[in-house]
């Protein structure tokens, strides 16, 4: 489960909408709040406690229209799921364009196919989604709709320069967020009044570039393994940097950056972030992956009070339209038709 899916479940809670989340897999409650800490208890039906897959897969997904349509829902949200015969309004959210390969690739691009015809919107989550989507599904632009993932703003504090610490924070070890890019460019920067945070699980490619780094400011990379969603929070907000070297295909609505950019923290990342996150000189600066252009833009952030005090603020603004309620109304005006006090 995502930070997306708790945001927008609180947010219509919280403007009067019963909510229920059917899931595939949740392996535990006790996980589910150590990890993304929800502000409120969360309606959430797991159909499985282990990985689905295959058969199993399709078997859960068609017992999840049971459940599902017995809560008689005004509106559905999925993710790309098996195409399910549903009642509501059918919302389809496209959060990235990984396309599968090997001997599956095919039935599934039918399952995407036959799943968008099944559904009353189709939604892209960026402006890049939104464009690769006309060619991906050969629909017409106006029929595929941008609304943006969104963040929780309560949970997150927006602390002001003189309490941030000289410090970079690096959310994720996933291959796709390039961790070690982050590392090399610290090691660059080769400043040992500055601390580098990385959180998610420790990887060999971690340990191996954490090891390189000349010894004096080795021991100034914080490596927090798999933290929970409450440090998370509290970290963005402390540091005075977020780097994201990320990789994607097609820029995608990444929930670290949007967690960054509700902390009011300049970003330091590449261009293969969506355009709707960071936008150069904005809340952050755009840069390739050299290590050595990387520090650079670290360096400017961290000593230029004048740029970070900048960039944070324009960091704030563009938090607005990432706001958890503000979403959940544009999801609320597909409704055909709107119920006030509905089930969604």
């Amino acid at each position: 489960m995502s930070i997306f899916i708790v945001a927008l479940a609180q947010a219509l809670l919280e403007l009067g909408h019963q909510v229920l989340i059917v899931v595939g897999t949740f392996k535990s409650r006790a996980n589910f709040e150590r990890l993304l800490a929800p502000r409120l208890e969360l309606p959430i039906i797991g159909l499985s406690r282990t990985p689905l897959t295959g058969p199993a897969s399709v078997a859960a997904w068609l017992r999840a229209i049971g459940i599902i349509n017995r809560f008689r829902p005004d509106l559905v949200i999925h993710s790309e799921t098996v195409p399910l015969p549903l009642h509501g309004t059918i919302v389809q959210i496209v959060h990235d364009l990984q396309r599968r390969n090997g001997a599956l690739a095919a039935v599934w691009g039918a399952v995407r196919r036959i799943s968008t015809r099944r559904c009353h919107h189709v939604v892209a989550t960026t402006s890049e989604l939104q464009e690769e989507l006309v060619q991906d599904l050969g629909l017409p632009r106006d029929r595929i709709l941008k609304i943006p993932e969104c963040i929780d703003r309560q949970s997150y504090a927006s602390r002001g320069l003189a309490d941030r610490e000289r410090a970079i924070l690096h959310a994720g070890t996933s291959p796709y967020k390039v961790p070690e890019a982050t590392i090399r460019a610290f090691g660059a920067l080769n400043d040992p009044s500055v601390r580098l945070y990385l959180t998610g699980d420790i990887t060999p490619p971690v340990t191996e570039a954490v090891d390189a780094l000349p010894e004096e400011i080795r021991g100034h990379v914080i490596l927090l393994g798999m933290a929970e969603g409450a440090r998370v929070r509290e970290l963005h907000s402390r540091v005075r940097v977020a780097a994201f070297p990320t990789r994607y295909t097609v820029p995608v609505a990444s929930a670290t950056v949007m967690e960054a950019i509700a902390s009011g923290t300049p970003i330091v990342g590449s261009s293969r972030l969506s355009r709707d996150l960071l936008a150069d000189g904005v809340n952050g600066a755009v840069v390739v992956g050299q290590p050595e252009a990387m520090a650079g833009a670290m360096r400017g952030v961290l000593d230029d009070d004048h740029l970070w005090s900048r960039l944070s603020a324009g960091a704030r603004q563009r938090a607005g339209q990432f706001d958890a309620h503000r979403v959940a109304r544009q999801y609320l005006e597909l409704m055909a038709p709107l119920r006030a006090g509905g089930k969604s």
